[in-house]
């Protein structure tokens, strides 16, 4: 009858040694894309393009124009100081910082949300404004 719980004994150790594998992977996890558009204020060019982090997080942003210039820069996560002065609770930013294949360069800054993030800044001469969704 011993060896009758052995089986029970050898799925249980196989079923840990999975779930250690699985908490493993998540760290290890590649980084995921989600995708970006936006428009020019004062002109009809707009953007599509991918952020390689979660809004909330660091990494990249890649955008095309519908009038063929490629911009592209680090996106990062920054702290609201803001949030104090319209008793807010702690909360976070992003900041992009963009160079194009044409020239322009600039800066947009994002509002978090559950599943997005609004970004407003400049580009170049114009003001742009970015939507990132999960």
């Amino acid at each position: 009858m011993p060896f009758s719980r052995l089986p029970l004994a050898v799925l249980a150790l196989g079923t840990l040694s999975i779930a250690a594998g699985c908490a493993g992977d998540a760290k290890d996890a590649p980084e995921t894309a989600s995708n970006v558009e936006g428009r020019m204020l004062h002109t009809p060019e707009t953007f599509t393009g991918e952020s390689t982090a979660a809004i909330d997080g660091d990494g990249s942003m890649s955008l095309v124009s519908d009038h063929g210039a490629r911009c592209a820069g680090p996106y990062r996560q920054v702290p609201n100081d803001n949030a104090a002065e319209v008793r807010a609770g702690a909360s976070n930013s992003g900041v992009a910082k963009l160079t194009c294949s044409d020239g322009r360069t600039g800066s947009v800054m994002f509002t978090l949300g559950a599943n997005q993030a609004i970004g407003t800044g400049m580009l170049g001469q114009d003001i742009v404004t970015l939507i990132i969704e999960e």
